[in-house]
Parts: structure tokens; C-alpha cells; sequence
């Protein structure tokens, strides 16, 4: 997986009108649409198409998408 893939992905889930672009900085916590349902959607994601599991403390720990692809990239 890649940062790009990643991104398209925050951005898919978090940014659907386009008002509001996800980038490796985005402290995707602090985004009005977070949510567990959207925390569930990336991880359903990800292990469906990249077949990364992650649980969900691991993304607690996680602040900003680039946190969460490091995470990832010790998975893959």
C-alpha cells in the first residue's frame, strides 16, 4: 500500500463533498466526519483489499494519516 492508496481512502471515507482534502498531516480524529462507523469502514477496507488487520487500539494511537501508514507499513 501506498500513502496515495491510503489518502484516496481517507479521502473517500472522510471528505466525500471535496470541501475538506485529507493529507498526511490531517489529524484525522479531529475531522467532523470521524466516527467509529468510519473507523470501522477503513479498517473493513484495508483488510479487504490490502488484507492489513488492524485493531482498533492500534488506530487509537494513531494522530495524523501518517501515523496510521506507518502503522500499516509494519503490517505489510
Amino acid at each position: 500500500m501506498t500513502i496515495e492508496e491510503l489518502l484516496t481512502l481517507f479521502n473517500n471515507v472522510l471528505n466525500e463533498d471535496g470541501s475538506d482534502p485529507v493529507t498526511i498531516e490531517t489529524d484525522f480524529k479531529d475531522s467532523d466526519n470521524w466516527s467509529s462507523l468510519t473507523a470501522f469502514t477503513i479498517v473493513t477496507e484495508l483488510e479487504k483489499k490490502y488484507g492489513i488487520q488492524l485493531r482498533g487500539i492500534e488506530i487509537r494511537r494513531c494522530t495524523t494519516v501518517e501515523d496510521l501508514f506507518e502503522l500499516i507499513s509494519t503490517k505489510a
